[in-house]
């Protein structure tokens, strides 16, 4: 990797961009080689490998443009796209040292208008979107200045930043409030036929989320994957997310929330799970603010907001003011925010690759250690029946 340096470090949080490690990259096209090998030689499958076109839609410095070494893989061209016509430059002059007769450079918004004639790709080409496409929120900086003037892209353009010789606009359906789920409608509009791409695992595991990826959902299923931690990309951050490099396939039968919830997911350190190994905690109480429903005359304790375990991680249990995120907790489910309470206590032992998950529950196990976990939440200590059951609970995936 070549270590970007026209952006700080606040604007590579807001605008998303992170630049990948060479290793990555590697992971990338490995996944995508051992596909299309068992593609080839999968006799069920009746379509052709036609004038396989790489593209990379955000490609920043053009990491995923060069082959890694002792690639197989033979492409009949690779095009590179990004907003930020710096990086692009960037990119020019790094890859001007190799030969790549075959490689395009645009400055390029693919996120408003485009189609693969736009791109000099012909519908009967394989087309295959390769990268590490921003993903932010627009709570961020820049999301916030702009949410308000984009709403609709069709006409008009709106500045990034200062900084960006470029504009930066967003086509109404594919627009959401992360950029990175923009980016997988914008691959399906462009009817990849393979994507092999980083994206956050969470836009996979939250049903919300995985809901929000639309059509890109009926129109790909999810073929191979492997988790790795964001810390390659942050590695002075206070807390890492899951990242997935996803391989998906454009297929007619399409993948629902089902799929998902028993998929094994493998992870860079050789472990696996699937969400159907656990039961989660939304079963059995609110997350979320509940005083519409829940009469103050009921109230024993308040509850902060509960998302998953990363938030948990950075966020209040118990708190004694009333605000905006306060959940009300009835005498009958007291025991069961005090279970949550103690996993708070012990959420070191759990690793980065279920921080987007819900907090787990083995139901039956806990209401024999009821009174237990009341006690550990009132007290701060933990009794070893309790420090016995996480470790039953998360298996191999309790860290020491």
């Amino acid at each position: 990797m070549t270590q970007q340096i026209h952006l700080n470090r606040q604007q590579m949080i807001n605008q998303g961009s992170f630049y990948t490690p060479n290793h990555v990259v590697e992971l990338v096209y490995q996944l995508l080689e051992s596909y299309l090998r068992n593609f080839r030689l999968d006799k069920r499958k009746t379509q052709n490998l036609h004038h396989l076109t790489l593209l990379d839609s955000s490609c920043g410095y053009g990491s995923f443009l060069i082959n890694p070494p002792n690639l197989q893989l033979k492409f009949h061209q690779k095009i590179g796209c990004d907003i930020d016509k710096n990086a692009l430059q960037k990119a020019q002059e790094l890859l001007e040292s190799d030969d790549f007769h075959n490689l395009t450079l645009l400055h390029q918004n693919t996120l408003c208008g485009l189609i693969r004639k736009d791109l000099n790709i012909k519908d009967n080409d394989t087309l295959i979107i390769i990268g590490n496409p921003p993903y932010n929120d627009k709570t961020s900086i820049v999301r916030q200045k702009i949410k308000n003037d984009r709403e609709s892209c069709i006409t008009d353009s709106i500045p990034l930043t200062q900084n960006l010789n470029t504009s930066f606009a967003i086509d109404s359906s594919l627009k959401h409030r992360d950029i990175g789920v923009s980016f997988l409608r914008s691959f399906d509009r462009l009817e990849a036929n393979i994507i092999c791409v980083l994206h956050p695992l969470s836009y996979l595991i939250k049903e919300s989320n995985f809901k929000a990826l639309k059509s890109f959902a009926k129109n790909y299923i999810l073929r191979d994957s492997i988790i790795i931690s964001s810390q390659v990309f942050c590695p002075k951050s206070s807390g890492f997310f899951p990242i997935i490099i996803a391989l998906y396939e454009r297929n007619t039968q399409g993948m629902d929330y089902e799929l998902i919830k028993n998929y094994t997911f493998r992870t860079l350190e050789g472990r696996g799970f699937c969400l159907n190994d656990f039961d989660f905690i939304a079963h059995y109480i609110d997350k979320y603010p509940n005083k519409k429903r829940v009469p103050i005359s009921q109230k024993k304790a308040m509850f902060y907001t509960l998302r998953d375990i990363n938030a948990l991680r950075r966020s209040k249990t118990f708190i004694t003011k009333e605000n905006a995120n306060a959940v009300y907790v009835t005498p009958e489910k007291y025991s069961l925010y005090c279970y949550v309470d103690v996993l708070k206590q012990i959420i070191s032992h759990i690793p980065y690759y279920l921080g987007n998950c819900d907090v787990m529950i083995d139901y039956e196990r806990f209401k024999k250690l009821e009174s237990h976990f009341i006690k550990a939440s009132e007290s701060k200590i933990l009794v070893p029946q309790i420090v016995g059951y996480f470790k039953d609970l998360l298996g191999e995936h309790y860290e020491d």
